[in-house]
């Protein structure tokens, strides 16, 4: 048999990954999941951006004045409000006034969508009652609460006769705090640590999907006997090394397809939405000059999306690729050891706890680090190997040191390197086992056994 050190053994590992790869690479479900991923991160972009105006319908609404708050007669008999620039007419938002409420059936015969009632009593509560027809939109009701707000003000400093309004807005101060890191100056909020902890739910699930099918072909490999007729050819360390190799790779092709695809949707949706008429009804809704928006001006506009375009996306997607790698090892090793014990998927699961309880535990906490990714067991847990691919992640969109991206990718590095080592030793006794189930013991003693692997 030929030593690690020699090319021999080298290249029957190359053909071991290979053929690990190919094998699930032509499976039908993978590629299904392959390509279905991206259309569905993009479709779920495309939604947000397109649902929030492009699928909006006119709402008319129905002020019901009581007290004559905020209106004056007009002609023919009419309300309008003595604040026309407080209530403008918008393309999918229209007002109308009266002083006596409308039932339903009659405003629906006259096409209103809502109807506001308004009192004295809402310049104390500052609340009135909305009462729909058909729910308006969020953006609409938004902008019915602006309108509002705007109206009553004027109102508050026209009955303050000091106060003249044109002063009084010069004084208004409306204070914004923006997060911003004190080293990079780059914006930080919950949005980052949503798509941190997003990057690490894909963490989770690639490196227990892809250490599954480590388990899994090794136990399939010993139950059908197959193992005994490539450890004719070949070493356990080969075949341990290869195996997890190829499938490693085929995990890292579905990232980086996934990444691709992703960009490429994104480029041909913002491509789309700046030829098409859509962008030009949305400029002008949003009160704009026409043909100064583009994609980037329309995410920007969306407040569940502008954090987008403040990732360093190159940093982000290098960083998740490399904690893959290397978390992906060393679990695979595990899962790899686990599954040369046993002779059934059934018998595995047994043994699956230990190796659980990490990934387990950082997944529990990066869904508890997104308000806090610097707090004291964040920051140790993205030092410790174990947990590192997955709380690291949550904490890169906030802005690390590079040194703490450093030093955990080292320990994790030389962690995945022992353990791979120990996992060998254990492979390569336990992979011809049958009949018997080797106890903690015995295990433990082959990790740290002298003898050549």
């Amino acid at each position: 048999m030929s030593s690690p050190n020699h090319p021999t053994f080298w290249a029957a590992w190359r053909l071991i990954a290979r053929r690990e790869y190919i094998t699930r690479f032509r499976r039908k479900a993978f590629l299904l999941a392959t390509f279905l991923g991206p259309v569905l991160l993009v479709g779920m972009v495309a939604s947000i951006v397109l649902l929030t105006q492009g699928t909006e319908e006119e709402v008319k609404v129905y002020v019901v004045d009581l007290d004559g708050l905020l209106t004056v007669p007009g002609p023919q008999g009419s309300l309008v409000p003595w604040c026309p620039s407080c209530f403008p007419e918008r393309r999918l938002l229209t007002y109308r006034f009266g002083r006596e409420a409308k039932t339903k059936p009659a405003l629906e015969a006259d096409g209103f969508t809502c109807m506001i009632m308004l009192d004295e009593g809402i310049v104390q509560s500052e609340k009135g009652q909305l009462l729909q027809v058909n729910p308006p939109s969020s953006s609409a009701k938004r902008s019915m609460e602006r309108d509002l707000s705007q109206a009553l003000e004027r109102l508050k400093v026209r009955e303050e006769l000091e106060v003249d309004y044109d002063a009084y807005m010069a004084l208004k101060t409306d204070i914004q705090l923006v997060p911003l890191d004190i080293d990079t100056k780059e914006r930080k909020g919950s949005e980052q640590g949503a798509l941190g902890f997003l990057f690490s739910v894909f963490m989770f699930m690639f490196v227990m999907i892809y250490g599954m099918h480590v388990m899994r072909g090794v136990i399939e490999e010993k139950s059908n006997r197959i193992v005994e007729v490539v450890l004719s050819t070949v070493q356990p360390l080969q075949l341990l090394l290869g195996k997890i190799a190829g499938i490693g790779a085929l995990g890292l092709t579905q990232i980086a397809t996934w990444s691709l695809l992703s960009w490429s949707l994104m480029f041909l949706l913002g491509l789309g939405l700046e030829k098409s008429a859509w962008l030009e009804s949305w400029t002008a809704a949003q009160g704009m000059a026409a043909g100064t928006a583009d994609f980037q001006t329309v995410l920007a506009a969306q407040e569940e999306l502008a954090f987008l375009l403040d990732i360093d996306w190159g940093v982000m997607l290098g960083c998740a690729a490399i904690y893959f790698v290397l978390g992906y090892a060393l679990y695979a090793a595990f899962f790899a050891m686990i599954g040369s014990m046993v002779e059934q998927e059934s018998d595995a699961q047994y043994l699956l706890l230990p190796v659980m309880l990490p990934m387990l535990f950082s997944y529990i906490l990066a869904s508890m680090s997104i308000e806090a990714p610097e707090s004291t067991l964040a920051v140790v847990s993205s030092f410790v190997p174990f947990s590192s691919p997955i709380s690291m992640m949550v904490r890169l969109p906030m802005g690390v040191p590079w040194w703490h991206v450093v030093v955990s990718m080292l320990l994790l590095l030389a962690t995945t390197a022992l353990l791979l080592a120990l996992a060998a030793r254990v492979y390569r006794v336990t992979i011809l086992m049958t009949g018997k189930r080797p106890t903690f013991r015995a295990v433990v003693r082959w990790m740290f056994s002298q003898s050549h692997v």
